[in-house]
């Protein structure tokens, strides 16, 4: 009788911590779309297909006179190449290509970390808009690259394929470098609310707002940097002769935002990635007004957010791109070496964090949207050109069947813990006193 009783117990412990420890059986993850070119956000139309913008893998840079070096991976070289895309999706998984031989600029020669088209939306009255990346210095762009094109927003006539740029961030940047630090560009995502088009930089770590009927930016915010102990942060084995101030290694660091949502109350809620060396732990959540672009933080100690986005219900989902600081899992290059799982972790309206999906299948994934069927879709593989481990569009079942379970955090872990030793405590308490109540009858 007590081995049944401590084994209840005991059940009921394991339990708590099986689940703390199994996030990665709590979705089921199925391939909508595969051997995909550095996937990134999409949307869909009124007939459930899906737009997805693919940035490209760059090219060889007209024989390397189009590269400029990366700054934010080594200097290794950035070519340029068109080979960008815009891509329909339908339901059943059928590709077609809406638009090709788009600019785009990657790590050469993997193809790796591709900048072209970065995100592909529609607004309210079904118009279509494309962003095009950078990740680089902007005053090359034109004359070095030769892809004046990049780190812009456009209108796109589906029609016709046409594009009429409405905002060109990258000169924006070149001009009057709003963060004040580093020159560099990379518009990463953007959202429509009303007749404004508001678009997060994680180049210039900015969100700017857009007006869509062709009045241009009209008001820009610089991202707060976040201060770092650096006795506290781990870096890679730099290459000889590169040091941590070549690779602009700045204590207070940037926040690199990447993506972004309108939230339940109208405002604006950015994921951030953090800056070199990416520390684990240290990405934040903001809220911005959408009519002043004030910022606070309303959430922190996320690793390398690159999406968030809500439920019907108001819950928060923030993706992260890899559960490590990437250089521990991908090499300056692209040469994967180590674990790029990532995760999706549910924040509640009253602040409890759950994990959703650890790892199975999810990699270095970027963009995180709900579809029309009530499934989360991200792109995944993000940052990968075909092969092998291609990117890959792919959807996140959270009910039955595919379904989602609680899965609590480490805190919440030792929450669950403290209730089952309480119940033991008062399943003894009550035998006690049935003990007792039969004696006094007797």
């Amino acid at each position: 009788m007590k081995f049944k009783s401590f084994a209840l117990t005991v059940f009921s412990v394991c339990a708590a911590v099986a689940c703390g420890t199994q996030a990665a059986r709590a979705a089921s993850l199925s391939v909508v779309a595969d051997q995909l070119n550095n996937p990134r956000n999409f949307d869909w139309d009124s007939q459930g297909n899906i737009y997805l913008a693919e940035s490209g893998s760059g090219g060889d840079g007209n024989g390397g006179v189009n590269c400029i070096p990366s700054p934010s991976a080594g200097y290794i070289p950035l070519c340029s190449g068109n080979t960008g895309a815009v891509v329909k999706i339908a339901p059943d998984g059928t590709k077609t290509t809406v638009l090709s031989n788009l600019p785009s600029l990657a790590l050469s020669p993997s193809g790796e970390q591709g900048a072209g088209p970065a995100d592909f939306k529609f607004d309210s009255k079904g118009n279509a808009y494309v962003l095009y990346g950078l990740a680089g210095d902007p005053n090359l762009r034109d004359t070095k690259l030769g892809s004046p094109d990049l780190g812009q927003l456009y209108k796109l006539d589906l029609g016709t394929g046409s594009l009429t740029s409405l905002a060109d961030f990258a000169k924006y940047e070149a001009t009057f470098n709003p963060d004040g630090s580093d020159v560099i560009n990379n518009p990463y995502g953007f959202t429509i609310k009303g007749d404004k088009a508001y678009v997060v930089d994680g180049g210039s770590n900015v969100i700017y707002r857009v007006g869509l009927d062709g009045s241009g930016i009209e008001q820009v915010a610089a991202l707060p940097t976040k201060l770092l102990d650096p006795s506290t942060l781990q870096y890679p084995t730099l290459p000889e002769g590169l040091t941590e101030e070549a690779l602009q290694f700045n204590p207070n660091a940037q926040s690199v935002p990447t993506g972004i949502a309108v939230a339940p109350d109208g405002s604006l809620t950015l994921s951030e990635y953090t800056a070199f060396p990416y520390p684990e732990g240290k990405a934040r959540i903001y809220s911005v007004n959408p009519d002043d672009l004030s910022i606070k933080t309303i959430a922190d100690g996320f690793t390398q957010l690159t999406g968030v986005t809500y439920d019907s219900e108001g819950n928060l989902y923030a993706l992260q791109h890899i559960n490590q600081s990437e250089w521990k899992a991908i090499e300056q290059g692209g040469n994967i070496i180590g674990d790029i799982s990532g995760s999706i972790i549910k924040i509640a309206k009253d602040g409890t964090r759950e994990t959703i999906i650890s790892g199975n299948g999810l990699e270095a994934a970027s963009g995180l949207f709900f579809g029309p069927d009530g499934n989360l879709y991200t792109s995944n593989r993000a940052r990968l050109a075909p092969g092998e481990r291609g990117g890959q569009l792919v959807k996140i079942a959270l009910n039955s069947g595919g379904g989602a379970t609680k899965v609590p955090e480490p805190a919440s872990v030792v929450a669950v813990l403290a209730t089952a030793a309480l119940g033991a405590k008062a399943m003894k308490r009550k035998r006690q006193e049935q003990l007792l109540a039969k004696v006094e009858s007797i």
